[in-house]
């Protein structure tokens, strides 16, 4: 068979792409705007302080790195309408998505030596992992995170494979982009740990020259000092001047006991939703990689590509964090959380089924399928004595292969069942028909982002806002609204950051209509204001049809202007 011309190769390239992106753009037609909060205020407002504008009251929210911020900044500044910049937001985040699927095949085809018949499709089956298209509907860093590693990969394989002076400006792109990571979230804090810790081996092995490693040690020092001034900035206009140690206070949890058997079984959870968000592909990957790794060992073939092991690294240290963010669990999604550890999924989803598309199917399947129903079986028996009242959160497993319900055993046993029998099919297509294997891949997870586009994001959309839901904002123009108090006594995470979001010409304060006068003849409060407050009687101007939230006209006075805007 003839090698496709570039050509040929081009055209699917954009043609996959633009499929990509408009598919993704059409579904956030469907959206209103933020549901994920305080998470998704948190990167907006950052946006918004960038250009000039509110800052928000998100001192009882974790602190949110600037890094995907500071990409939808233009944004926010061009579009006065909140509405609209919400949408536009959506389409940058289907092209930055889109974008994987080129980045994949590159990665496949010129880092680890994939054809490009089979390249092109993994690489399309890698992009349609179902977090990205579902994240896509959020503001959120994983939209930047999905193919800025990918482009990080690209550069480490660009390193490992040259030995000529392009090994600087690719040491300079390892350096640049492992900064990025760690400027558009604190988990990418592992990126930065094994970036630093391989160039030190690198050049001690004499792999790299010392030049290319101080070239890439520089540009990473000088991203992290980048960061510094970055997240200073957002504190001390958007956190006003503080911002909580989300990572303190998880170290200073492990201390104890509880928290540490908790972590462990978060590990046990999380590991187990990669194997079976992916269909067994990241074990495939892992085993390929264990299997070359013995060859050298004994003299009959090559390693490993080096790439292969650094995104391998890195899933186990994103398993590690991952799993010590949730000391304590208040949801049961936090057992099996994958959003911290999915950024890695393309790229292993890709490499997987290039894997099996080469017909390079070396595992024998007793041990991974004894290892896997092992681990199922251990997390079933964590859920039987697991107590986390909260409601499941589909954002954080939405490449679940399952229904999510309350994730009780049942949940545990379905997806295993489904993911073992996904996987099962796939090694049974890699040895009958492994050309077949990007198709029949990309329709288990396309089931999955079918599932995933109904739920999360339509139920969340229409739980926030329901059939006749409006936005605060022509109220608050219309009657020159300055400043709007909150009342935290009615509290609503939907209705206190959300509103942030809508009101970008009002400032926020917050007060408890139980102990003090509202600073701002302007309140947010329930809709039995006047009945429990006859004192201080208003007038209703808007109210959000979603929930009990009500913004009143006092007719009183304001608080006098040197009170304090905290309850």
């Amino acid at each position: 068979m003839t090698a496709p011309s570039a050509t040929w190769v081009r055209n699917r390239l954009l043609v996959g792409t633009l499929a990509l992106f408009v598919v993704r753009a059409l579904i956030s037609l469907i959206r209103s705007g933020p549901v994920l909060v305080a998470d998704e205020i948190g990167y907006l407002t950052d946006a918004r302080v960038f250009v000039g504008g509110l800052a928000g009251q998100l001192h009882l929210a974790p602190f949110y790195r600037g890094g995907y911020s500071l990409l939808i900044a233009p944004v926010v500044g061009l579009v006065s309408d909140p509405g609209l910049a919400y949408h536009l937001i959506l389409v940058v985040n289907a092209a930055l998505t889109a974008a994987v699927f080129p980045l994949l095949y590159v990665l496949l085809s010129r880092i680890l030596g994939v054809a490009p018949r089979i390249a092109l499709p993994a690489a399309f089956v890698g992009a349609l992992y179902p977090a990205v298209t579902v994240l896509s509907q959020v503001a959120m860093s994983c939209n930047v995170l999905f193919p800025l590693l990918c482009v990080w990969l690209i550069a480490w394989g660009g390193l490992l494979r040259t030995e000529s002076s392009r090994a600087i400006g690719w040491a300079a792109a390892i350096g640049a982009t492992t900064g990025a990571l760690w400027a558009v979230h604190g988990r990418m804090a592992t990126a930065v740990v094994l970036t630093a810790a391989l160039l030190v081996w690198l050049w001690w092995r004499r792999r790299i020259d010392p030049v290319s490693a101080l070239v890439a040690l520089g540009a990473l020092g000088a991203g992290i000092v980048a960061t510094h001034f970055l997240d200073a900035f957002l504190i001390d206009h958007n956190y006003a001047g503080h911002a909580r140690d989300e990572a303190a206070d998880r170290l200073d949890a492990l201390h104890d006991v509880g928290a540490l058997r908790t972590v462990l079984a978060n590990l046990v959870g999380q590991a187990w939703y990669l194997v079976v968000a992916t269909f067994g592909l990241v074990v495939v990957v892992a085993g390929d990689a264990l299997a070359r790794l013995r060859l050298v060992r004994r003299g009959d073939g090559e390693g490993p590509p080096g790439v292969t092991l650094i995104l391998l690294a890195l899933t186990a240290l994103l398993l590690a964090i991952s799993a010590a963010s949730f000391p304590e669990r208040t949801r049961p999604d936090m057992l099996i959380y994958g959003r911290y550890v999915e950024v890695v999924a393309p790229p292993l989803v890709a490499i997987g089924v290039a894997i099996l598309a080469l017909g390079r199917v070396r595992a024998r399947l007793a041990r991974p399928l004894a290892g896997f129903a092992l681990l199922s079986v251990a997390l079933v028996l964590i859920r039987l004595t697991a107590s986390d009242p909260g409601a499941a959160n589909r954002w954080n497993i939405s490449s679940l292969p399952f229904l999510t319900f309350q994730l009780g055993p049942g949940v545990v046993v379905g997806a295993s069942l489904v993911a073992a029998g996904g996987a099962l099919a796939l090694l049974w297509m890699a040895r009958r028909r492994p050309a077949a294997i990007p198709v029949l891949a990309g329709s288990l997870l396309l089931a999955v982002v079918a599932y995933g586009v109904w739920n999360p994001v339509r139920s969340s959309e229409r739980a926030a806002y329901p059939a006749g839901w409006t936005s605060p904002e022509a109220v608050a123009r219309a009657h020159g609204i300055e400043t709007v108090a909150y009342d935290v006594d009615d509290y609503d995470v939907l209705g206190l950051y959300p509103l942030q979001w809508f009101l970008p010409d009002t400032e926020v304060l917050l007060f408890n209509g139980d102990l003090r006068r509202p600073p701002s003849r302007f309140i947010l409060a329930a809709g039995s204001w006047n009945a429990d407050h006859p004192r201080q009687p208003g007038r209703q101007l808007w109210r959000d049809v979603g929930r009990d939230q009500v913004l009143w006209e006092l007719s009183g006075s304001p608080a006098p202007p040197g009170a304090s805007t905290r309850p």
